[in-house]
């Protein structure tokens, strides 16, 4: 389903040799250049790998042919740190507006329950306030531990996907018939911008390539 774990410089380091020769690599090249933007070690190897392939090209190549390894890797570098860094500031950013959502999703909780009557008047209206608290709480958590662990984002995508649908579908009733609260349509907005973050997060932690390979697998096209 296109959901790769964290790897450890070995994996990368591996990855990269094969890289270098032309080789399957095993792993979507977005998730180990996003390991690589942040590993001072994996760079290090990654240069002294490029220097010695340049070295052994250059003794390999013939007298009066040119080498143009170069001016390839000249080329493809930039490009390369550009989208390295670009995933990694995404990825930053994302993981704030988790933080961020799970804070209003902690405060709402907090909300629900103080301004819940202390004498049980209505046992229903209680325990129905209890458990609004108590799911805006949990969610609030969820989203503190996907922004401490991104790649624990793709469990949390369906959940928040179900939830959002249902809730639409409740809210398009409640609307229909002029009972939506602005509590329920707030609620309804703040699921929609969750999924989004989450997605999003999702996106920058896994890249492209595991989008596509994700997508495939939706739509039965094996890769």
């Amino acid at each position: 389903m296109g959901c790769w774990p964290v790897l450890e410089c070995e994996h990368v380091q591996s990855a990269l040799s094969a890289r270098l020769d032309g080789e399957a690599t095993g792993y979507p090249d977005d998730v180990i250049d996003a390991h690589l933007a942040g590993c001072a070690e994996c760079q290090a190897f990654y240069r002294q790998a490029i220097a010695l392939k340049e070295q052994l090209s250059a003794d390999a190549v013939p007298a009066g042919v040119p080498d143009l390894s170069e001016v390839i890797l000249a080329g493809v570098e930039p490009e390369w740190r550009r989208r390295a860094h670009s995933r990694a500031l995404g990825l930053a950013l994302s993981r704030i507006a988790l933080v961020v959502l799970g804070i209003i999703y902690v405060i709402w909780s907090v909300s629900l329950l103080a301004n819940t009557p202390g004498e049980l008047i209505d046992d229903g209206y209680s325990n129905l306030m209890a458990e609004a608290a108590a799911m805006r709480l949990a969610l609030g958590f969820a989203l503190f531990f996907a922004a401490w662990q991104p790649r624990l984002v793709v469990g949390m995508l369906p959940l928040v996907g179900a939830l959002w649908t249902f809730s639409a579908g409740f809210a398009a009733r409640d609307v229909l018939l002029g009972l939506a609260s602005p509590e329920q349509l707030g609620f309804l907005g703040l699921l929609l911008i969750t999924g989004v973050v989450l997605g999003w997060s999702w996106f920058n932690n896994y890249g492209r390539s595991a989008f596509r390979a994700t997508w495939d697998s939706l739509n039965a096209k094996p890769a």
